[in-house]
């Protein structure tokens, strides 16, 4: 009887608990996870329009997608005028066109990290599970940090973070809007 009692006060404890918000906090060696202990980053210039912001996410231009699952279109600047970068499904890999996007707006970057710091900023679509995600946002985040470094960028100006699923920039049901959510973004810190 009492394990009875036991197992489902147990239940009853995880099925009520929820789920926690994920927040991105700071980890040793510049880099972030979504775990709720740590240093939280906030942007304290940020001053959220929610209005406008779902607005955003809910009408877009219907791009190109390939086979790969990768978003096509132009379009899609951070916060700090740079391009975002786009991957196919399931892949953290740089194309040759985002690369050459990426190094399109190198002057900007270097820029950026004259006076200070940049963060690289992991994202996904929805697919997946919250764990398979967050890894997938971080293995981008990484990648784009790399070629950074490679193409003369100070190592130690680049901080990087993954999302994964929880920063969409489209949330239209339609494989264009998923597409344009698997991309890395670089911004100010």
């Amino acid at each position: 009887m009492k394990k009875n009692l036991l197992i489902l006060t147990l239940f009853g404890a995880i099925v009520f608990s929820g789920c926690s918000k994920k927040v991105p906090v700071a980890l040793p060696g510049g880099s972030y996870n979504n775990a709720n202990s740590g240093t939280i980053i906030e942007d304290a210039n940020s001053n959220p329009n929610i209005e406008g912001d779902l607005q955003s996410k809910t009408s877009f231009q219907e791009g190109k997608v390939n086979n790969q699952g990768k978003y096509l279109g132009s379009d899609g600047v951070s916060k700090s005028g740079i391009k975002m970068l786009y991957f196919a499904s399931d892949s953290y890999t740089l194309d040759d066109d985002q690369i050459k996007r990426l190094m399109s707006d190198l002057p900007k970057i270097k820029e950026l990290t004259t006076n200070g710091k940049i963060i690289v900023e992991g994202n996904c679509d929805e697919f997946g599970t919250d764990e398979y995600n967050h890894a997938l946002g971080l293995k981008r985040a990484k990648a784009v940090k790399q070629l950074l470094i490679s193409s003369g960028i100070d190592a130690n100006k680049i901080d990087i973070v993954s999302y994964g699923e929880s920063n969409p920039t489209c949330t239209v049901d339609k494989p264009a809007c998923h597409a344009k959510n698997r991309r890395a973004e670089i911004n100010k810190i």
